[in-house]
């Protein structure tokens, strides 16, 4: 699958596999995207392979960015943040009981 990025309401979506000849290239739009923007948010929702790599150039782009500009990304949550809202949301949880 290509790696798509599309922009659906002011969120930039990246869809696909990310390899590493995608890397610079997708590191290079978001730093033009930053020249014109002020604040970016990705969703990363969609990245089927390849999205600690991105994540990890997002980062370092976040870092390298002025005070004045934003970049923002987010992603589903990983499989321990899922069990840890499963064991709080829980019906055997007796703190719910308590509220």
């Amino acid at each position: 699958m290509a790696l798509e990025i599309n922009d659906i309401y002011g969120v930039t979506c990246i869809k696909g596999k990310v390899s590493s000849t995608h890397i610079q290239e997708v590191k290079g739009y978001f730093k033009a995207l930053l020249m014109i923007q002020d604040n970016v948010i990705i969703n990363l929702c969609e990245v089927k392979k390849g999205t600690k790599k991105l994540v990890r150039v997002l980062e370092n782009l976040q870092a390298e960015i002025s005070e004045e500009k934003s970049l923002k990304f987010f992603s589903y949550p990983e499989p321990a943040v899922k069990e840890l809202y499963a064991q709080l949301n829980s019906e055997a949880n007796y703190y719910q009981a308590a509220a």
